[in-house]
């Protein structure tokens, strides 16, 4: 029987040509290229735009007397049986996927597929939750192994139910970009993610670089700017006309820049769940440096040069040592491709998904 298919998207998840959100575009690549496309409905509680494939809206689910993730999942619970479901996967909300464990029929499959780490999410914090969330399911779905590694500690059963689905990329449909001397960042200007040390970075090294343009793509996290941006967004001006400084852009004109991107810098200082733009990177033949944090490392493998920690001056070295060498450029271009073509093309890691999902059909 053909698996009938229920994405259960974070109630507050957005998808359009403007924005994707991480989650929605991970299970929309995913549902694409599932053998069981035609039986998958993505559901969600905005008003998204998929193109092709089947979503349903969950409509009137916030309630000002509930939590929002009880809210959404009672609404979601109605829709989940009249359709008659086999399987449902929730993503990254624990309390929605313990919700729904309890009120669905046993013979669902239901699973839950973690985006984050699940020691910092309520719900998994404790051992005992994590247990009990595994013992519940038909399948857990990870990122990466660090998540994995997360997830399991303290376990004492039911590891071989937790699984990992390394997030995926098309290798196959990428832009045809010439190359140009650009140094790309992005992401958004927080802590987290290691902006300011880049750009302290930058700062050292653009006067051996003068024919190299620095691009920061990325969206600041609230309107107001904090300390930390004021710093960032000093030290880029700095930079004059070498730095183009674009704010948030869609995801399709990030991975054109990416395209023309010689040499991309992801510079985490946090431990990365998985690191899409490491992979989004490698995929566009841009020669990677990046920390190496969480996730990252699956990714990065032996490619690319890791800084760890990411410090102005390491990242500096990094830098310079691809942009003034263009043979070592070129190798960490390609050796960063045929892996990512290998091991992360979004064929490959669909088909061990469905292959789960056809092992743990009722």
């Amino acid at each position: 029987m053909t698996p009938k298919i229920a994405i259960i998207l974070p109630p507050r998840e957005q998808y359009s040509n403007r924005f994707k959100g991480a989650v929605a575009l991970c299970m929309a690549d995913f549902t694409t290229h599932s053998r069981y496309r035609e039986s998958t409905t993505l559901v969600g509680g905005t008003n998204a735009d998929f193109g092709s494939l089947r979503y349903e809206q969950i409509k009137d689910w916030k309630k000002w007397y509930l939590r929002d993730n009880f809210a959404y999942a009672r609404k979601i619970l109605h829709y989940l049986i009249s359709q008659k479901f086999t399987h449902v996967e929730v993503q990254n909300r624990p309390l929605i996927h313990r919700y729904l464990c309890k009120k669905l029929p046993p013979a669902l499959a239901v699973s839950l597929h973690l985006h984050n780490d699940p020691q910092g999410m309520k719900g998994l914090q404790k051992s005992r939750q994590r247990q009990a969330a595994v013992d519940r399911s038909a399948a857990i779905y990870c990122v990466s192994e660090y998540i994995r590694q997360r997830f399991i500690a303290g376990l004492t059963q039911g590891q071989n139910k937790v699984h990992v689905i390394h997030n995926g990329i098309d290798t196959k449909n990428r832009p045809q970009i010439a190359k140009e001397k650009i140094i790309l960042y992005v992401g958004r200007i927080i802590q987290e993610k290691g902006a300011l040390p880049l750009s302290m970075a930058y700062t050292r090294i653009a006067p051996h670089l003068p024919d190299w343009k620095f691009v920061v793509s990325g969206a600041d996290r609230f309107d107001s700017v904090s300390e930390y941006e004021k710093e960032t967004h000093k030290n880029l001006s700095e930079l004059g006309r070498q730095c183009e400084y674009t704010g948030y852009i869609g995801h399709d004109e990030v991975m054109r820049y990416f395209s023309r991107a010689e040499i991309a810098v992801i510079p985490s200082v946090w431990d990365e769940p998985f690191g899409r733009t490491v992979l989004e990177a490698m995929a566009s033949t841009a020669a990677v440096v990046t920390s190496g944090t969480g996730g990252i490392k699956e990714i990065i493998g032996s490619t690319g040069i890791v800084v760890n920690p990411p410090t102005p001056e390491g990242l500096g070295r990094a830098i310079l040592e691809l942009a003034e060498n263009p043979t070592k450029r070129a190798a960490a271009q390609q050796e960063g491709y045929k892996r990512a073509a290998g091991c992360f093309d979004i064929r490959h890691v669909t088909a061990i998904l469905d292959d789960i999902r056809n092992r743990i059909s009722p």
